[in-house]
């Protein structure tokens, strides 16, 4: 590959100093040298006593003594010493910092990486001597002070950038990030490994008056010294300690083709140049989103390298961070990543797709270390063994026991890879969405950059965003920016200085919140806290007892249930249709602050093979993901029949259904609550019936007196507003006592449509006398006067409807009783033969 040449300048002085003192020395002399143990140094600070000078900006070769050991040395900030680890020599800048012990040398992270050292390992460090420094002028060796000379500038220096995961589609930030790195000089010796700072806002491409970005990518660029000139020699020993120092001004950069090469403290060398680099945005340093704290640990010790492939299964819903974990690993390691998604290596030939696999194994191979990764992993042809024979036989045979680079793959479910390719990974892992405190954790990291309102609280959003994944998250940060850099815009009094100084607002986030209600990571709807209140339900006290009880015990009392006593999960509500069933469950969930999931029966059921058993396996995770949560089973009947009393043609689907329902209540249900509905509670298999699942039937009948039915009307009827005369006692004496409270419900919203036409025909009679009242001395004049017109004009208590005792006698006459009396005889014998609770 034919060298990128990045900059070119010409030399402009050959680096000769001068200096009034006469300290001559002899190189034969014995130089004094200490064996100090080695400590990181995680940032560049600047020594109290030379704040007033330029602030030394080597990052690289930085070393750390107290003075004492300085003056053992005999050399003074700002100069140069050689530290030796094993057969490694190098060249470092010193400085002094009180809080070093006489023991210890703290040196930056780059250092320890050229050395090949760790913490806690000894060196040695003694003072530097002229020919180390590669000073080229005699007279400077024999007039300039030993402690006190400079490198010499190289006049070509050749890089190669390391093989990294994110600068491939960024070259030229990369390139502009290198000349103003080398504007300061730099000191280097051959294969030493430097890090260069980059932003996607690059200082200049900005416009002057744009607002500050949302979000700024920051990264690390990591390169390698390959080779490196003076004005009279090339360095090709690598053994030899001598350093030269590379500027912009008097050197020419050259990069090469990219190399691959581990990088032992990669996190602590990106960390350490973010933290060096001057003039860098708030951003800089934020680091990969935090996730999975415990799989991160795994996954480190199981991609470390050994000499055993190591292939590795990460499965999670797209969002959950899968690919963002498997980086993050790859930084704690210093690996690069060789990412190739596999549905670019699928073709329509399936030999073709083997070949490609192994021609992607041998490429990762050469690259070594680093790590292999298939992206979207997924079967061309399912239900196919032959085919899954042949591909995990060749995930097989890419596994031998000559391949050093640990393969991973990311899918979506595991349980969908057929067990000839599940059985070719060593080790799974499974993403599920965060928990509360771990998406207010992520919440912290996504707004760390972004300016938030006074009215803002992160903790209530963390609730209100239960199940969300990382990816949705970072979505719906960006959405409530975007919401609100639109509304600033939108303004009539927009000017640059209010979008600088622009925050981001709590109607933002609801607004985000609300786009994405119906964006749901699963596909089988979405689900929210519903807003219905004590109020909205009349009558149904016992019930409303019961269902509170069991709900909110393991809430306020959790030390109950840690002697391992398993809380109950199961409610099932049964009765007659339109008592409230459904009502009754969203007031349960609205008083108690959790999630509601409504799922119906048939909802779940699918013509294809074993899609019903996967949906219901999903809307169980759902539920999960989004705890604490009241998930509710609509028309439980239809999805639970009873047992080997099916005819269905597709091999007792509904057989398995029931048994994947019973497998998920007896799982882990922490804080998911199951609530199911039905009508007929002896077509319900009797597997989920016993206690443990459904162990609680409640009944919910038709309201047995008056006093209950009128409970039942002040409900419905709470915000309606009222005739004075009207007397709902009077209404209800009119009622029947078989009325359910849908009739009751088409009762009263029948009353309020009457009103509302009622007002309607009012609205036009006084339209018309209107118009007859303003055209009667302008007898020329045609314009027509519109409803719109008349309405603006009335005040909102002209506006209001109001119901009265004849709209409620007039709709009365309309509804019929939708369960008849012999009906309601079957279900009280269901009720004396299912009911948990007596009759109140």
């Amino acid at each position: 590959m034919s060298a990128l040449w990045c900059s070119s300048f010409t030399r402009t002085a050959s680096g000769v100093f001068t200096t009034a003192s006469s300290g001559s020395f002899d190189d034969s002399d014995v130089l004094p040298s200490l064996k100090l143990r080695v400590y990181m140094l995680d940032q560049v600070e600047v020594e109290p006593s030379v704040t007033s000078r330029r602030p030394p900006r080597e990052v690289n070769a930085l070393v750390a003594l107290s003075a004492s050991n300085m003056r053992r040395l005999g050399v003074i900030s700002l100069s140069y010493v050689l530290v030796r680890f094993q057969d490694s020599i190098h060249v470092a800048q010193v400085q002094f910092q009180s809080y070093v012990a006489d023991d210890v040398v703290f040196m930056s992270p780059f250092l320890a990486q050229n050395l090949d050292c760790n913490e806690l390992s000894d060196v040695v460090v003694e003072p530097v001597s002229v020919r180390d420094l590669w000073v080229e002028d005699p007279a400077i060796s024999i007039s300039y002070p030993r402690l006190h000379a400079p490198p010499t500038m190289a006049t070509r220096v050749e890089i190669a950038p390391l093989l990294w995961n994110s600068t491939s589609a960024h070259q030229e930030l990369v390139l502009q990030s290198l000349r103003v790195y080398f504007t300061t000089p730099r000191l280097f010796q051959i294969g030493d490994v430097f890090g260069v700072p980059w932003t996607e806002t690059f200082p200049g491409k900005t416009p002057h008056d744009a607002p500050p970005p949302i979000v700024v990518h920051v990264d690390v660029c990591f390169f390698r010294v390959h080779a490196m000139e003076s004005s009279t020699a090339s360095i090709n020993n690598q053994h030899v300690p001598r350093a030269l120092l590379v500027a912009t001004d008097e050197t020419t950069l050259v990069q090469t083709a990219p190399v691959a090469m581990r990088l032992v403290h990669e996190r602590l060398l990106r960390q350490f140049s973010l933290a060096a680099a001057p003039d860098l945005p708030p951003a800089a340093v934020s680091f990969p989103l935090r996730l999975h704290h415990t799989h991160l640990q795994n996954l480190v010790e199981w991609l470390h390298p050994t000499s055993v492939p190591v292939s590795i299964a990460l499965g999670g819903v797209a969002g959950s961070g899968k690919k963002t974990l498997l980086y993050n690993a790859a930084q704690h390691l210093g690996l690069y990543v060789l990412e190739a998604s596999f549905t670019e290596l699928a073709s329509s030939s399936e030999l073709q797709l083997l070949e490609n696999v192994r021609h992607l194994v041998q490429k990762a191979q050469s690259l070594a270390p680093c790590i292999l990764f298939l992206n979207r992993f997924f079967l061309t042809e399912k239900d196919n063994e032959e085919a899954e024979l042949r591909l995990g036989a060749t995930l097989m045979e890419c596994m031998h026991q000559e391949m050093q680079v640990p393969l991973v793959v990311a899918v979506e479910d595991i349980n969908e890879l057929p067990v000839l390719i599940r059985q070719s990974f060593m080790y799974e892992i499974v993403l599920e969405a965060p928990s509360e405190d771990e998406r207010l954790d992520l919440l912290e990291q996504l707004t760390r950059t972004v300016a938030l309102h006074p009215d803002v609280h992160l903790q209530s959003i963390a609730h209100r965003t239960a199940g969300r994944t990382a990816g949705e998250l970072k979505a719906l940060i960006a959405d409530a920016s975007s919401h609100c850099l639109a509304d600033l815009c939108s303004r009539d009094d927009f000017s640059p200085e209010a979008a600088m100084a622009y925050q981001l607002r709590t109607q933002d986030l609801d607004a985000a919140i609300r786009e994405q209600e119906t964006k749901s990571s699963l596909g089988l709807g979405s689900f929210s806290i519903p807003n219905v209140k004590w109020e909205d339900v009349g009558g149904l006290e016992n019930v409303k007892d019961e269902i509170l009880d069991m709900v909110q015990l393991p809430f306020k009392h959790p030390e109950l249930f840690a002697a391992g006593v398993r809380q109950r999960s199961g409610i099932l509500l049964y009765g007659p249709p339109g008592t409230g069933k459904t009502l009754l469950a969203k007031a349960i969930a609205t008083e108690c602050n959790m999630n509601f999931i409504s799922v119906k029966g048939p909802e779940l059921l699918n013509m294809y093979i074993g899609e019903s058993e996967k949906n219901v396996r999903q809307v169980f995770q759902m539920a999960r993901n989004a705890k604490p949560c009241i998930l509710f089973f609509d028309e439980l009947d239809s999805l639970a029949p009873q047992r080997g009393r099916g005819s269905d043609s597709g091999g007792g689907v509904m057989d398995r259904v029931v048994s994947q329902l019973l497998t998920e209540i007896d799982g882990n249900l922490h804080q998911v609550f199951v609530v199911g509905a039905t009508n007929r509670p002896d077509l319900i298999e009797s597997a989920l019936l016993r206690p443990g699942r459904f162990d609680r039937l409640l009944y919910l009948g038709i309201c047995q007196d008056k006093a209950t039915q009128l409970k039942v009307v002040q409900a419905l009827t709470r915000k309606f507003q009222l005739a004075p005369a009207v007397d709902l006692k009077q209404v209800v004496a009119l009622c029947p006592l078989n009325f359910t409270g849908a009739d009751f419900y088409a009762l009263c919203s029948m009353a309020l449509s009457l009103a509302i036409k009622d007002r309607v025909a009012a609205l036009d009679l006084y339209i018309g006398a209107t118009y007859q009242e303003a055209n009667r001395d302008d007898v020329y004049s045609e314009r027509p006067l519109h409803a719109a017109m008349v309405l603006e004009k009335m005040t909102p208590e002209e506006l209001q409807v109001q119901v009265a005792q004849d709209h409620f006698a007039a709709a009365l006459a309309h509804v019929v009783p939708s369960v008849s009396a012999s009906e309601l005889a079957h279900y009280e014998k269901l009720r004396q033969q299912f009911s948990s609770l007596p009759t109140k």
